[in-house]
């Protein structure tokens, strides 16, 4: 147990680490946008949310779905097979991420509006989505090789390319915005090169020969190709689903509460980064050693380092929900001094917040049934957690609760999504024969 233990280390910190630091500067944006353009741009930013999050969710469904099968052939000794698999994924990445590039650097101003963006923040939004979009591929080859390269065992060069990125991003943001005065055109060009410099690093693990990975043409298969997209899609419904919520929570804050509503959202949206980017470090973290053990039939191990991600992650989310309680106001303060603003956003997030007690037992799941290729269950839990319950009761409950409902209808979907496990895993028995061997959670 204890070298499980240490495996699960080896893998899960490294991943929590690069994945924080990642969210971090993402919230350091926004602590320079506020700070230095203001609270509109802040709200400029979180319209166009949807669009990067979809780039995001695509390379991240590709990278996942690649991932695990990679981790698989890895576990059946088949590693020419999973270096392919790896190099297809690529393929995949580069090709579909650059179309949506391209289209959100031609037509900013339209997909702005389409957004919902007012006539006050639809100059923001465009101009945002124009410049962070011009480094898309950027910021999938970090997301994308990052992942292949923790897999490949090699996590600490992984988080060290997050924890680069990251610093360049600041530096990056404090010349442009509060030196050159490029305002929100300047923290879009410094996220972007920051992506960029990470790439950079973990390309020296192929260049050095580090891993077991090798970069070379590929070989194309339709069969694999669609076997990667089938198996990363619930990954790519995590991913996506907080921009659909974002979207729909921003319809009904600009008709309730209106721009100070959507910049304190905003806000919400930065600390929600880091508290998801924990969550999501430890799942992905424990992906290759479910994947790995999966390949080699040890069903025994693949359950306790599910049964591992589960209590490190509940127990996360309790330390972390009562820091927020307890310092929250102080953290909303960072981003901007108006008092007004402050006050709503801590009254929201103490109640959105909560949600994350929850999510963080979710999001295990998800990546339990991803990572051992059981697609149709995963796909079920994820569609429904952030396309189906938070949409429904978003729509609901602020006509029954006012607008308290809004910041409790993402508790309603995410507790709802737990009922939906529970009925699956206990009821429908879904966990469970992976090969005629039953894992009992």
């Amino acid at each position: 147990m204890k070298s499980l233990w240490k495996e699960f280390r080896k893998y899960a910190v490294p991943s929590v680490i690069g994945m924080m630091v990642s969210a971090l500067y993402i919230v350091v944006d926004g602590v320079f946008v506020g700070r230095g353009v203001g609270a509109r741009a802040l709200g400029s930013i979180n319209v166009a949310l949807p669009v990067t999050t979809l780039m995001i969710a695509i390379s991240m469904m590709i990278t996942m779905g690649g991932a695990a099968i990679m981790s698989i052939k890895f576990g059946e000794n088949k590693h020419e097979e999973g270096n392919n698999i790896f190099l297809q994924s690529i393929f995949l990445i580069i090709a579909i991420t650059g179309v949506v590039s391209i289209v959100s650097v031609l037509f900013p101003a339209q997909i702005s509006r389409m957004l919902g963006a007012s006539d006050e923040l639809i100059k923001g939004t465009a101009e945002y989505l124009r410049y962070y979009m011009m480094f898309g591929i950027g910021f999938s080859g970090s997301l994308a090789l990052s992942a292949f390269v923790r897999n490949d065992g090699n996590p600490k060069l992984a988080m060290i390319s997050l924890i680069l990125g990251a610093i360049t991003n600041i530096v990056l943001d404090y010349v442009f915005i509060f030196i050159l005065n490029l305002g929100i055109v300047g923290a879009a060009i410094a996220s972007g090169l920051g992506q960029l410099s990470s790439v950079f690093l973990l390309l020296t693990h192929f260049i050095r020969k580090k891993g077991t990975l090798k970069l070379y043409i590929p070989r194309l298969n339709k069969a694999n190709l669609i076997r990667i997209l089938k198996t990363g899609t619930p990954e790519f419904l995590v991913q996506v689903s907080p921009a659909i919520s974002v979207f729909a929570f921003n319809q009904v804050i600009i008709r309730r509460i209106g721009e100070i509503g959507i910049a304190g959202f905003s806000i919400i949206g930065y600390i929600s980064t880091v508290l998801l980017a924990l969550f999501i470090g430890i799942s992905q973290g424990i992906q290759p050693l479910l994947s790995y053990n999966y390949g080699k039939k040890d069903y025994k191990k693949v359950n306790k380092v599910f049964k591992m991600g589960v209590k490190t992650n509940f127990v996360a989310s309790l330390v972390i929900y009562l820091l927020l309680l307890v310092f929250g106001d102080k953290i909303i303060s960072i981003f901007n001094s108006d008092k007004t603003l402050i006050k709503l956003t801590y009254d929201a997030m103490i109640i959105y917040g909560f949600s994350f007690v929850i999510a963080s037992i979710n999001i295990v799941n998800i990546t339990y049934y991803q990572a051992t290729e059981n697609s149709k269950i995963a796909n079920i839990i994820s569609a429904n957690r952030g396309m189906v319950f938070t949409t429904v009761s978003l729509i609901m409950l602020p006509l029954m609760i006012g607008d308290i409902g809004i910041w409790s209808s993402i508790i309603l979907g995410e507790v709802a999504t737990l009922f939906l496990i529970m009925y699956l895993v206990y009821v429908k028995k879904a966990d469970l024969k992976l090969n005629n061997k039953e894992i009992k959670i």
